[in-house]
Formats: C-alpha cells, sequence, structure tokens
C-alpha cells in the first residue's frame, strides 16, 4: 500500500503566491496561521533565508505578535547569526517581558552564547514563577543547555525527568539519544523506554530508542524488532526503516533488509541511494540477476551515482562479465575516485583477467585511500607475494604497519616470513595472530597452501585452536 503523503493544494497556493506575487497577495488567504504554515514549509526544507523572508512579511501585519518575533530570533539563532537574533529578542521582550516563552528563547539564546550558567538561573527563576504549571517544556529547554555544555548525564536525567510528567513529549523523545550514546547510559535507556512503552505502546519514537539501546549492548535480535516496530506504528518514519535495514545488513539479514528497502520504494519513492543499498542485499544474497535488472533501470534515470555503477560492475564480477565489470567500476571511480572498496573490486577484476599491472595500480590506491583499514593492505600484500614480489612485498608490510594494526596483516607478515625463511618469527607471530583472530587463518594457507606440511606449524595451529575452543 502506498502511503506518501498527499499534497496539500493551500500550501502549493500560499507557496506559489509567496514566490511570485508578493505585492498582490490575495487578502483572504493570508491570515496569520498561512504565515506560520509558510514558514514551518521552508525552514523544514532548509530554506533559511527564505523562511525569514515570510517572518518578515508576517510582521509587517503582525508587528505586535510576539510569536513572529520569537521565530525569526529562532531562525537567526539556526543560522548562529546570534547579535541579530538578540535585537529581534529584546524587540519581543519589549512586548511581553514576562511572556514564558520569551523567557525560554531568552535562555537558549544564552546557553548558545556560552553563557550557560546564567541560561541555567535563568530556567529555575522560570520554574520558580511557573511551577504549579507543567515544566516539560522548561526541561526541553535545560537539557538543550546541558547538551552545549557537553554534560551528557544531567541532559539524560532532565529529559528523564521531562517523560516522567510526559511519555508522550515528542521532543524528549526525539532529543534523548543524544544524551544516551554520549552518556553510554544504555541500560538505563532501555529501562526508561520499556516503562514509557507499558504506559503507551504506541509511541514510535519510544521503540526507536529502545531499540537503538538494545543495539548499543549486542542485542541485535531485540533491537531489530523494537526498530521495525517504530516504522509499523508510524509507517512515515522513514528514518526507523533506513535504521532497521543498515541493522539487518549488519547482522546479515540480507533477505529482511531487502525487504525493508523494498518498502522504503513503495512509500517514499523512487531513490537511487536505496536501490544501491538493495541491490547490495542481492548480491549477498547472490541473486544476481535481479540486482542488475533494479540498477540498470536506475543507472538509466541517474548515471552519474558512483554507487549505482560499482554495484552494477560488482554484479558483473561476481557472475564474471569481466569485462562488462570493468566498465562499471571504472565508471564508479570516475565519479568518485576515493573509495577503497571501488579500487579493490576493480583490482580483483583484473586479476582474473590477467592484467596484473593494471591490478597492482588499483591494489595500491586502495591501501593509500583506505589507509587505516587492514584488509586492502592484506589484498595488496598477498597479491605481490603470489605476484612473488618479495621485495616489495616486504616494504608494504613495513607501510602498513604505520598506519593500520589488524590479524589479517599478521598473518600476510607470518606468510611472508614462511616463504623468505625466516621461520622462528613467522612462529612467534603465528602464535599472536592465531590467538587474535583463528577465522582469518584462511589467509596464511591461501598464501602458503602446503603450511600444514610443517610439522611445528601444523603442532601451533592445533594447539591454539583447542585452546581457543
Amino acid at each position: 500500500m502506498n502511503r506518501k503523503t498527499k499534497p496539500n493544494p493551500k500550501l502549493a497556493e500560499l507557496i506559489h503566491e509567496f514566490e511570485y506575487q508578493q505585492d498582490r497577495l490575495t487578502p483572504e488567504l493570508w491570515e496569520d496561521k498561512s504565515y506560520h504554515k509558510l514558514i514551518d514549509y521552508y525552514s523544514n526544507q532548509g530554506a533559511i533565508d527564505r523562511a525569514l523572508d515570510v517572518t518578515e512579511a508576517a510582521l509587517t501585519h503582525y508587528k505586535y505578535r510576539t510569536e513572529f518575533y520569537l521565530t525569526k530570533a529562532n531562525l537567526l539563532m539556526r543560522q548562529m547569526k546570534l547579535t541579530d537574533a538578540s535585537k529581534v529578542l529584546e524587540q519581543a521582550i519589549r512586548l511581553a517581558p514576562y511572556d514564558r516563552e520569551v523567557q525560554m528563547l531568552k535562555s537558549k539564546l544564552l546557553a548558545v552564547q556560552g553563557h550557560s550558567e546564567e541560561a541555567l538561573m535563568l530556567v529555575e527563576e522560570i520554574k520558580l514563577i511557573f511551577h504549579k504549571t507543567d515544566i516539560s517544556d522548561l526541561l526541553i529547554i535545560e537539557a538543550f543547555i546541558r547538551e552545549t555544555m557537553k554534560d551528557f548525564e544531567k541532559m539524560f536525567y532532565t529529559l528523564k525527568e521531562a517523560l516522567t510528567i510526559n511519555p508522550d513529549n515528542a521532543e524528549a523523545l526525539e532529543q534523548i539519544w543524544v544524551s544516551v550514546e554520549f552518556s553510554k547510559k544504555y541500560d538505563e535507556s532501555i529501562i526508561l523506554h520499556l516503562e514509557l512503552i507499558d504506559k503507551n505502546p504506541y509511541s514510535y519514537l519510544a521503540w526507536y530508542n529502545l531499540g537503538h539501546a538494545y543495539s548499543c549492548i549486542g542485542e541485535y535480535e531485540k533491537a531489530l524488532e523494537a526498530i521495525e516496530y517504530s516504522f509499523i506504528i508510524n509507517p512515515q518514519f522513514e528514518q526507523g526503516y533506513h535504521d532497521c535495514a543498515e541493522l539487518a545488513v549488519q547482522i546479515g539479514q540480507h533477505e529482511k533488509a531487502y525487504e525493508i528497502y523494498n518498502e522504503v520504494l513503495q512509500n517514499f519513492g523512487s531513490d537511487s541511494e536505496v536501490v544501491a543499498y538493495m541491490s547490495e542485499c542481492l548480491i549477498k544474497l547472490k541473486r544476481y540477476k535481479e540486482a542488475k535488472k533494479i540498477l540498470n533501470k536506475a543507472y538509466r534515470t541517474d548515471p552519474y551515482n558512483d554507487e549505482i555503477c560499482y554495484y552494477l560492475g560488482l554484479c558483473y564480477f561476481e557472475s564474471k562479465e569481466l569485462n562488462k565489470a570493468i566498465h562499471f567500476l571504472k565508471e564508479a571511480i570516475l565519479i568518485e575516485e576515493y573509495r577503497e572498496e571501488y579500487h579493490a573490486t576493480l583490482a580483483d577484476t583484473y586479476v582474473l583477467i590477467g592484467e596484473f599491472s593494471q591490478a597492482e595500480t588499483h591494489y595500491a590506491k586502495a591501501a593509500r585511500t583506505g589507509l587505516e583499514q587492514s584488509q586492502y593492505w592484506t589484498k595488496y600484500i598477498s597479491f605481490l607475494l603470489e605476484r612473488k614480489n618479495y621485495e616489495k612485498a616486504y616494504k608494504i608490510l613495513v607501510r602498513a604497519d604505520k598506519y593500520s594494526v589488524g590479524t589479517d596483516l599478521l598473518f600476510c607478515k607470518v606468510a611472508y616470513n614462511l616463504i623468505t625463511g625466516n621461520k622462528e618469527e613467522a612462529l612467534i607471530d603465528l602464535k599472536e595472530a592465531i590467538t587474535d583472530d583463528p577465522s582469518q587463518l584462511y589467509i596464511l594457507t591461501q598464501l602458503v597452501p602446503d603450511v600444514n606440511q610443517d610439522p611445528e606449524v601444523r603442532g601451533i595451529i592445533r594447539y591454539y585452536s583447542n585452546t581457543i575452543s
């Protein structure tokens, strides 16, 4: 079922009039709500200058309405034009010196200007004045101030208090994850959000936050389920789909990720980036024909998307259509040169057709581009060892040690030392490598196929493998 948001004809009319006929606006169309609606539209689109233009127009008609001054000050703060924002806020203060919203924005501005303690004192004063009313909005401001101070623990407890007062406070639910992530209060966050869900099982943001907290403590199945609930409850919550699919990919559930991305396309329309993610899932599932079909369609509409070109190249590589693979991988690199995986896959392709000079060039580029990622150095060193270029392999091993660490590199070093006759050092490194990560032993056996024929090496592998298991 397609759940795309229906177009709003009145908003479209407002936009058209404001853009093309500001000097002759239809009076009955332009009430205060119309200005607010248009300001929100431009603001949500990130067109802050345009939103400010609308605010200025509103103030010519409603020059004694405090909310338009507050809106203007807020917009200027978003642009970090703090001096201008302060001047506008002073106008609001002159109109309504004891207005709660005015004082709250003043405290927020003070925090952004670096006067955090003064901002907190003002919030406390407002609390005293309005102590008999709901103070959850004040707690949101206080949390914002704590965030500017990088006091994420107090930010968390402040937002927790706000949610205790009002469990459905959307702003608190949207902001609390920042405090959880930086304070690492994952367990407390889980307890809090489970309590919130008990009070309102249809709080999609509570489910979303719960899922991220579960993910951070390694409870991936629970995380996946919780995040999935977020967009089941609110089908328009696009971020929930993306985060759920991304987590599914991370834990190897590519079929599930593919289905979620497919829902994204159905609900929110065509998107080349989503098609690229879908194709990655299909490639992992070895469904190359389907992947090529959706990628070729996306390529026709967006031929300058490097990821579409890359995944097309990868599809053709996996299905052994190597000339086509090279064509699309080169296109991807032409569009975006600094992607290490593009160079590595192109190098792998050149190896298969015997173009070893080209392969070496791109293995080197992959390693240089992904300096801290050991797998690209490993690919480069493995290639050099297989080509019996031992002198250069040693130089690259030394260089890799400066930029990256990894058990895969250690296995490469073991292979190099065994091949070049430095068995004593090889055995020392082998003990460390197999203790660190025995699953990467295949690197050694690929580079030195007869390694198990050496009784000392075989003994170390058997001993340390048994010790770990």
